[in-house]
């Protein structure tokens, strides 16, 4: 706690990549930071991260990783930067596969469809986005197509 409530008070003094910078150095959990990440990723590729989509992400960052709201907003700050500077999903992806069981990557991949559904629309590049970390995170196919329809 002590090192989110630092990183918050150099957002006052300091430029804000560098802030960036330093915290992704010390956010404590990078599979966390891979799943925001992603979420961003998937909300971003129909070209319109709207606000119900970020709130969705909020929201599973609140209820299902219990994280309050100073640590989402420092994750959110970092994960978009991350986000931003992403050449491929890879780095991400492997996270993900090293740190979580099947089960758990079938929840992630839920929690992208959440995001996806938000607007009450799937996009044809949401649903792609979702179809290659599916792919990226070894979730067979039967299991992305259940996850997409609940």
């Amino acid at each position: 706690m002590e090192i989110i409530s630092s990183i918050l008070d150099r957002f006052k003094s300091k430029n804000k990549s560098d802030i960036v910078s330093t915290a992704s150095e010390s956010f404590e959990d990078k599979s966390i930071l891979s799943i925001c990440i992603l979420m961003i990723e998937v909300s971003k590729s129909d070209d319109n991260f709207d606000a119900i989509e970020k709130k969705e992400i909020l929201s599973i960052l609140q209820n299902k990783y219990k994280l309050n709201q100073k640590q989402i907003d420092v994750l959110m700050e970092i994960a978009s930067q991350k986000n931003e500077e992403m050449i491929s999903l890879h780095e991400w992806t492997s996270v993900i596969n090293n740190t979580y069981s099947y089960d758990e990557r079938v929840g992630i991949l839920k929690s992208l469809w959440e995001v996806a559904h938000a607007d009450n629309q799937i996009d044809k590049y949401e649903d792609y986005t979702i179809r290659k970390i599916a792919d990226l995170i070894y979730v067979k196919h039967s299991d992305f197509i259940k996850a997409k329809h609940e």
